[in-house]
Parts: C-alpha cells; structure tokens; sequence
C-alpha cells in the first residue's frame, strides 16, 4: 500500500504538470493548423473574386461586341430594304 501511495504521489506530481504542457501544446498545434487554414481559405476567396471579376468582364466585352452585331445587321437590313424600295421604285 505504501508503494502504491509513493507511486500516485509522484504520478499527481509530475502528471499535472505534463498535462498542462501537453494541452497547451495541443492547443497551439490547433491554432497553428487554424491560422493556416484562415489563410488558404482567404487566399481562395481572393481567387473566386478575381475570376468572378475576369467572368463579368468577358462577360460584358462579349454584351458589348453583341450588340455592335446587332446593330450592324439592324443597319444591313435597313439598307437593303432601302435598296428593294428603289429599285421597286425604278421598275415602276
């Protein structure tokens, strides 16, 4: 009984203080691991915005270059419809 009570003694003494060094070091590898994930997540949030910024600029140009055709073609038919009337009017 007496070793058993030298052996619980020594175990309190020196566990006590083992744990705590191993829950902090559990903690810090945790907010390390922690940190480096903010970072990847941050570092991809930057990538989505940049490519959702390159999406709508193409998206724009290829509006813009859209309707620069539309007009073309409006204009086209326009004067042929133009060029059917006179020569519609020169036949008669």
């Amino acid at each position: 009984m007496g070793d058993l009570i030298g052996l619980v003694a020594v175990v309190l003494i020196f566990g006590g203080p083992m744990f705590a060094m191993w829950t902090r070091y559990q903690l810090e590898r945790e907010r390390i691991r922690q940190e480096k994930n903010d970072k990847a997540f941050e570092q991809i949030r930057q990538e989505l915005a940049e490519v959702r910024e390159t999406s709508t600029q193409y998206a724009l140009s290829f509006e813009d270059a859209l309707q620069r055709i539309e007009r073309r073609l409006d204009d086209l038919e326009q004067r042929m419809g133009t060029m059917e009337n006179q020569q519609i009017q020169s036949r008669l």
